[in-house]
């Protein structure tokens, strides 16, 4: 319903190309993506729209708020308005186009939290010349942000030391946090403080003003 509502207000004739980028988008949630990418990969599925219509219609989509999108802090210009990672402003239709939920519907929800609290001083920070991945960093507010549904394994080590990489590049960071479905703790490592928090009580100390 609300595609159609898109269509009908920006008079999109391929409404099946917006509904399959739309999809494509949802299955990229949690992860960059440039437009390049979409684009080639509508093109494979049989569509053949324009680059400049995709980026059309993904503007129609933030407009209508069914989408909103972060940019990457440590990236270029170019590279950091080519290749954003989109969140969808509800879990619920984010919900109806993804098959593996859990973990997408949880980073999903903390982003739709933090760009409520946040709006565009919400970003993300990846760097392969540091190794630095970190889901939600927020500079101005001296935070960075790991979400993972669980981190018993090899996430464990993942999640801290793309932090901890964080914390030695923005020594201004205050604030270092991993959430979780339910774990929580509190984790110090190479003289850094990491708290591993549950999403209900993560979303409590964002109403509190984010510092817990």
């Amino acid at each position: 319903m609300l595609l159609g509502d898109i269509a009908a207000r920006y008079n999109v004739r391929n409404v099946d190309a917006l509904r399959a980028l739309t999809k494509k988008v949802a299955e990229t949630v949690r992860t960059e993506v440039s437009f390049s990418t979409l684009h080639n990969t509508l093109k494979s599925i049989g569509f053949s729209i324009s680059k400049d219509t995709l980026i059309a219609y993904l503007g129609y989509a933030q407009e209508a708020y069914l989408l909103f999108n972060i940019t990457n802090a440590t990236a270029k210009f170019v590279e950091r308005e080519g290749s954003p990672k989109y969140y969808f402003s509800d879990n619920g239709l984010l919900n109806l186009f993804i098959v593996d939920r859990e973990t997408a519907l949880l980073e999903n929800e903390i982003a739709v939290a933090l760009y409520d609290r946040f709006g565009t001083d919400l970003h993300y920070a990846k760097s392969s010349k540091t190794g630095i991945d970190v889901d939600f960093y927020l500079p101005e507010a001296k935070l960075a942000i790991q979400v993972a549904y669980s981190i018993a394994g090899e996430a464990r080590e993942c999640e801290i030391s793309n932090l901890i990489r964080l914390a030695r590049a923005d020594t201004a960071i205050k604030r270092l946090v991993i959430v979780t479905k339910e774990e929580e703790e509190n984790i110090e490592q190479q003289g850094i403080s990491i708290e591993v928090i549950p999403v209900w009580k993560f979303l409590l100390t964002l109403g509190d003003g984010g510092n817990g």
